[in-house]
């Protein structure tokens, strides 16, 4: 991969000035519109019929938020030079599609939570190594509930990266990594929760499988090392799963690879955020992936 610095210079060079236009543009715009809804509020509270005024000022105020904030000018043009020129610089076998949705099936795959709705887009593809076929999206699932009167509640259970790579040959038992769930979680740990030998890696980590001495060769003090390193370094806490011939894994990221209105449009930290996670994936995946091609698992 190319070094941060080179990629963000070039980036910058050539699209920060149209960038910054058309983000300030939009602000105007928004200013604008907040103005006027403001003014039509203050006129509508002078009327004597002041529900019926309200309930349709609001819709409006947020159709016209919605279309200030939506897949504008501003929003297409980051996605097209930015972030795929971003990708592209990272790994020239890599391509982004802001429109494409990663399967749900794959990241049920992952055996990370169950969900009532899921939700993809910004999907990243190509060749790790020119051999190991990888696949980066943004998720959002959520859980759906019903309420004793009928109402229907959501709540968000995950939203961030989620990405999967190809392994060399076959995993006969599924390992998972999970965040480390404190004391209750050991207190009510199954019998597949393994104890590792670092101390440290189990502050941050809870490992699960049914078969230990596979853990213990894919997780190599070396692989371990880097896990605790990114996770110290960045405080993103992010979770793997390895089963069959895949690396699944993914990020509490929130949304990613969205134009920010009120930063610069080519805001140094969240670029570089963006780039150690996808250098990460490039670095444990390799490492992984050595051990298992060079070990009878």
């Amino acid at each position: 991969m190319k070094n941060f610095d080179e990629i963000y210079k070039e980036i910058y060079n050539k699209n920060f000035n149209e960038l910054e236009y058309l983000r300030k543009a939009k602000i105007k715009k928004f200013a604008i519109t907040i103005v006027i809804s403001i003014i039509v509020i203050l006129l509508a509270a002078q009327s004597v019929a002041v529900f019926i005024p309200y309930i349709f000022i609001i819709i409006m105020m947020i159709l016209v938020f919605s279309m200030a904030f939506g897949n504008g000018k501003y929003k297409k043009k980051f996605k097209k030079t930015v972030i795929a020129s971003f990708i592209k610089n990272l790994d020239e076998n890599l391509n982004y599609y802001p429109e494409k949705k990663m399967d749900s099936a794959l990241y049920t795959q992952g055996e990370f939570e169950s969900y009532d709705n899921y939700y993809s887009e910004d999907t990243i593809e190509g060749l790790l190594d020119g051999k190991y076929r990888i696949r980066m999206s943004e998720v959002r699932t959520e859980d759906e509930s019903t309420d004793s009167d009928g109402d229907t509640h959501t709540y968000t259970v995950f939203h961030g990266i989620f990405g999967y790579i190809e392994c060399p040959k076959n995993i006969t038992e599924t390992l998972k990594i999970r965040s480390d769930k404190g004391i209750l979680g050991k207190l009510f740990a199954g019998k597949t929760k393994l104890e590792m030998d670092s101390s440290e890696f189990e502050k941050y980590f809870d490992i699960n499988t049914k078969n230990k001495i596979i853990a213990m060769q894919i997780l190599t003090s070396d692989v371990m090392t880097m896990m605790i390193e990114f996770i110290k370094e960045h405080k993103i806490k992010y979770e793997l799963t390895i089963k069959v011939n895949h690396i699944y894994i993914r990020f509490h990221t929130g949304e990613v690879f969205e134009p920010r209105m009120f930063k610069k449009s080519l805001d140094y930290d969240t670029l570089k955020k963006y780039y150690d996670i996808i250098d990460f994936v490039f670095k444990v995946s390799r490492e992984m992936n050595k051990v298992i091609e060079n070990t009878e698992i």
